[in-house]
């Protein structure tokens, strides 16, 4: 399954509670809270923990929209919102941001695909360095060989079905994501040279250490936060966003208030506003407890 979660260059400090930054005092509810899945909204279980889910009730009640902001397909969203039992009225920012979907009213709010003039030599790189590829669109995971073992374990983990197309460097179709899997040194063979053809036609960012990923030029998950705030008439300083990854860090930045969890990449605690304790330490709830009641947390960890 795509996750947003990858190895960090190097560890960050373990978290402390003399290293919280709390939220500045007087600050408003922000009426948008954004949510990366792995590594932030999920705890080493795979699990949003206690307190988050208290937060969550809090949010819903004093109005607050929540996002979840992933790389994962739309599809693969909303079964993860189900299991967890997340509600129903959330909004979705699927594919790095390139897809938005009001999860109440099943309304696509943005949409920004990969032209097919930029998609097909991007794919054609990729195979030629031996990269598995995959195409998310829709409801389709678009692929060359539909029993690979690593398509059959992404397709089944975000519920989309697996199309089988003969030449995958001509899928016939604008992809929201062009998405890489090889072993990362061979993936960091590859992205030198998207860098260096590609540079101004799209975004890459790492989402797990066998998966890079490829949007159109300015999407990210950024894009996502700010897309819904034109829809609602939210102002981007009335947000707030919780991340830990490199996928994370334009989110982080574009947000009113950015968090960034005790077990960030140091790149993403460098663009937050606020670095808070881990994803196995309360650490969303601890923050937004400013605000919500997120009833008893255990002490955090020293």
């Amino acid at each position: 399954m795509t996750t947003d979660e990858r190895p960090a260059p190097s560890s960050p400090a373990p978290f402390s509670p003399a290293s919280f930054s709390p939220v500045p005092s007087g600050t408003a509810l922000p009426r948008l809270v954004a949510f990366d899945i792995d590594g932030t909204l999920f705890d080493s279980t795979k699990r949003p923990q206690p307190g988050t889910l208290r937060a969550f009730a809090g949010l819903r009640a004093a109005g607050t929209r929540i996002m979840l902001a992933s790389g994962r397909p739309i599809p693969g969203l909303q079964g993860l919102a189900e299991r967890c039992g997340l509600g129903t009225d959330l909004i979705f920012a699927g594919l790095n941001g390139s897809v938005v979907v009001d999860q109440a009213t099943g309304r696509t709010l943005a949409r920004h695909p990969v032209p097919e003039n930029v998609a097909r030599p991007l794919i054609a790189t990729g195979v030629r360095h031996g990269a598995l590829m995959m195409l998310p669109h829709d409801d389709e995971l678009v692929v060359a060989d539909d029993g690979d073992p690593q398509a059959v374990h992404e397709a089944g983990g975000n519920g989309l079905t697996l199309r089988l197309v003969e030449d995958i460097t001509a899928p016939g179709i604008e992809p929201t994501k062009v998405l890489y899997c090889a072993p990362r040194p061979q993936l960091e063979i590859l992205e030198v040279e998207l860098r260096e053809r590609f540079a101004d036609r799209i975004e890459l960012s790492y989402s797990s250490p066998i998966y890079l990923e490829a949007t159109g030029a300015g999407v990210d998950k950024s894009t996502a936060l700010l897309d819904f705030c034109r829809t609602q008439g939210i102002e981007p300083a009335e947000t707030m966003a919780f991340g830990d990854n490199g996928n994370d860090v334009t989110m982080l930045r574009a947000a009113g208030i950015g968090v960034a969890m005790g077990n960030a990449i140091p790149e993403a605690q460098e663009a937050a506003d606020i670095v808070t304790a881990s994803h196995d330490d309360e650490g969303i709830a601890r923050v937004l407890s400013r605000w919500v009641d997120v009833g008893e947390l255990t002490p955090a960890v020293g």
